[in-house]
């Protein structure tokens, strides 16, 4: 059962690539150790020393996910504050000073919001996602070569940048099978991997980013996948301002998967371009039809998952 807040002591970390700034809220304790093995054995200790249980970071592009993982091997109930969060929340405070000790209090005060208790990071999703980051890295630096070669007229530099995006394409292929082969390795994960795969429009590489990135899909209830993705319209209504519906926040770099995923369903698959048609048959925008496609498939994607069949179009 949930511990109350009153109850359940609540700590912050400030995490930086070589230092790492602990504060537990409604207290005076702090702690500044090296972000190294040592130190982070000496900040579980401390936690422990003070009855922690519960423990907020803020992602830090990649320096909190060693903390993360032994903090979570060590017992800990772990959230990861995107730095917007912790920026918002430190605004409703009219916190105006910043600090690595004033930040990992300010965490703490954040981490202490939260009710929910969030799963434990599976750490084979945690290597994966590494692997598809750098698959989606390459990808993008080939893309931005791709468009930079348009404009070069020297043959020298065009046969050196020719020979890099060779070799960046063959490094991009050998990660794309790497994650592939990784998550068919795990019955659990292939069997997720093989249900989004039946989706319209969804291929190999859209079907991993899901499994890796979206974890959630298969749990929620109906308008969560969507609002998780960051493709559910909400109210802005204030005043004499009326009636538009926008989409906001969620998950980045599986929706640009899901876009793409989206673009091919609504000219290949019968239901979706008959939905996509009348929709701009209603006079919607070109963008607006492609995020309804967006949330058409996020929303089936939980469904197949929940129920453990693969799609069947009507």
């Amino acid at each position: 059962m949930e511990q109350s807040k009153s109850s359940t002591r609540v700590a912050g970390v400030d995490v930086g690539k070589r230092r790492l700034d602990a504060a537990v809220h409604g207290s005076e304790d702090r702690l500044d150790v090296a972000n190294i093995e040592e130190g982070r054995e000496a900040l579980i200790d401390w936690l422990k020393a003070r009855s922690v249980s519960r423990v907020g970071l803020e992602a830090t592009g990649g320096y909190e996910r060693a903390v993360r993982t032994d903090l979570e091997a060590a017992g800990f109930e772990v959230v990861v504050h995107q730095p917007p969060e912790v920026r918002l929340f430190a605004r409703l405070k009219r916190l105006k000073a910043k600090s690595d000790r004033i930040d990992a209090a300010l965490i703490a005060a954040a981490r202490a919001q939260v009710d929910a208790v969030k799963a434990a990071q599976d750490p084979r999703l945690t290597r994966l996602a590494e692997r598809l980051t750098a698959y989606e890295q390459v990808s993008d630096h080939l893309a931005r070569l791709k468009a930079f070669m348009e404009h070069v007229t020297l043959k020298d530099v065009a046969r050196d940048l020719t020979i890099q995006m060779r070799a960046l394409a063959r490094l991009k292929a050998k990660l794309a099978r790497s994650v592939l082969e990784e998550i068919k390795a795990h019955a659990d994960l292939a069997e997720r991997l093989k249900l989004l795969m039946s989706l319209p429009g969804v291929g190999p590489i859209v079907a991993a980013g899901l499994v890796v990135r979206m974890p959630e899909l298969g749990a929620m209830s109906r308008g969560q996948a969507a609002s998780l993705l960051g493709v559910a319209p909400f109210d802005r209504d204030s005043g004499q301002f009326r009636g538009q519906r926008f989409i906001t926040g969620g998950r980045n770099r599986p929706r640009r998967l899901i876009y793409i995923a989206a673009l091919s369903a609504k000219r290949c698959d019968p239901g979706l371009k008959a939905f996509a048609e009348r929709l701009r048959d209603n006079g919607k925008p070109p963008k607006l039809i492609v995020v309804a496609v967006m949330r058409k498939l996020i929303e089936a994607a939980n469904l197949v998952l929940s129920r453990g069949q693969p799609w069947a179009p009507a």
